[in-house]
């Protein structure tokens, strides 16, 4: 059945090509969302073939003191085209961004995989409140975590429960991490954890929710946390926009 279902979405295919969401040409495969070249072109970090660690980068790890974590693995700068994908999913429920995003993220996993890059023993994610659930109708750093988990073939755990649906925009990183320590709290149902975890977020901008998140899972023994996003906003971009990924997209 599903052979039968992929033959017919690649006649539908050849008959009406899906548009490339960045040059908007149409795709060479039909189950991608970027044509060959977009994908060729497509900016990320500088940390070459054999590092996947963007602590290693000053323009990283001077914005997110202090680093509770051992390992950031990012896919790009927050810029464009990426933020405007993670805007689109997050903001305008497009989910053909929201599908484009998963499928990077996968492509870096196979990456990492091939890598020889320990693996840690489970994957779980940055929750959102019931309020914002409801709002947005998904959590899109469970939707990624999903797919990491899936790719590197690791259980997926829900640890962390959000309290508030207060929005951090604009709030300087002190009012930030005040909030923050008050908004979650770990799930009991998990216990012992892992020694080795993966936490994962859309972007990274001043780094306050990991912090919070990684203070939480140290507390409980955790010796090892990798944290795993789309994008970073770079350190010396951090006083200019406050926390952009937080800010839904606005008509000109």
């Amino acid at each position: 059945m599903a052979s039968l279902q992929r033959l017919l979405h690649q006649l539908v295919h050849l008959v009406l090509p899906n548009s490339c969401l960045w040059c908007q040409l149409p795709v060479q495969q039909a189950d991608q969302q970027l044509c060959h070249y977009c994908i060729a072109a497509l900016p990320g970090l500088s940390l070459g073939n054999h590092h996947h660690n963007a602590l290693l980068l000053p323009a990283v790890w001077r914005g997110l003191k202090p680093v509770n974590f051992d390992l950031l693995h990012s896919l790009s700068w927050y810029q464009l085209p990426w933020s405007y994908w993670i805007r689109q999913w997050k903001f305008q429920q497009d989910f053909a961004c929201g599908d484009l995003l998963c499928q990077q993220l996968a492509k870096a996993c196979q990456q990492y995989l091939e890598s020889g890059c320990p693996l840690p023993e489970a994957v779980c994610f940055v929750p959102i409140s019931r309020e914002r659930r409801k709002e947005r109708g998904f959590n899109q750093a469970q939707q990624l975590a999903a797919v990491i988990a899936d790719s590197c073939q690791l259980p997926l755990l829900e640890l962390f429960h959000s309290k508030s649906s207060q929005h951090q925009v604009g709030l300087t990183r002190q009012q930030r991490r005040a909030n923050l320590r008050r908004q979650f709290r770990l799930l009991q149902h998990h216990h012992p954890l892992p020694e080795h975890l993966l936490l994962v977020d859309d972007v990274i901008t001043t780094g306050a929710t990991i912090d919070q998140l990684c203070r939480l899972l140290r507390k409980h023994h955790v010796k090892r946390i990798d944290v795993w996003t789309l994008a970073i906003t770079p350190a010396h971009l951090k006083a200019l926009q406050p926390d952009p990924s937080q800010q839904p997209l606005t008509a000109n």
